[in-house]
């Protein structure tokens, strides 16, 4: 009967840590403004690319990457991460045509968040993507917010680790105290 009850105070442990670690995933941080804005035309090149986030992004896993139709990247060095704001310089020489800040940073949750950002320099044409093959995923798909099922399986043998130990715990415990009692044996 003590053994039934060990195991049945575990599984409520169990179940109250899995139901209280388990909470919606909240909302992932955004991008909230950009310089150059999306579609904007430029009079001439900017100096460098400015991101500004809803909150404060990790130091980690920042890339921008401004292409033009080639392909070739006009950024300058790694990201600047101040806080909420993420900037990279430009090459000098940016000639009069489209182009499109391709960015990843990663989110104050440790989510990684990406987009793309098109403008124009000069009286360019924007830049077209060509429509992306079945073969050939688009450069900016957005990162899925999905946890998935590794997320779950953490927390559940999490949960059924810490039920197992209180178990084992209320089990070595009760041994003892049984054993410190006068006229029993212990065994």
């Amino acid at each position: 009967m003590l053994r039934l009850r060990a195991v049945a105070v575990g599984c409520a442990v169990a179940v109250v840590v899995v139901l209280t670690s388990v909470v919606p995933a909240s909302a992932h941080d955004q991008l909230l403004s950009s310089s150059p804005a999306p579609d904007e035309r430029l009079p001439s090149a900017p100096d460098e690319i400015t991101l500004t986030f809803s909150a404060d992004v990790l130091d980690v896993g920042a890339d921008i990457i401004v292409a033009d139709a080639e392909g070739a990247d006009w950024a300058v060095g790694d990201p600047a991460i101040a806080s909420a704001t993420v900037a990279v310089g430009l090459k000098e020489g940016m000639p009069a045509a489209g182009y499109e800040v391709r960015w990843r940073v990663v989110s104050s949750d440790g989510h990684p968040i990406s987009g793309v950002i098109p403008f124009t320099v000069g009286d360019a044409a924007p830049l077209e993507r060509a429509p992306a093959s079945a073969s050939a995923p688009a450069v900016a798909a957005p990162v899925a917010d999905d946890p998935g099922v590794p997320r779950i399986v953490v927390v559940a043998a999490l949960g059924a680790g810490i039920a197992l130990a209180v178990l084992l715990l209320v089990s070595l415990l009760r041994r003892a105290a049984r054993g410190r009692q006068p006229g029993k044996a212990s065994s």
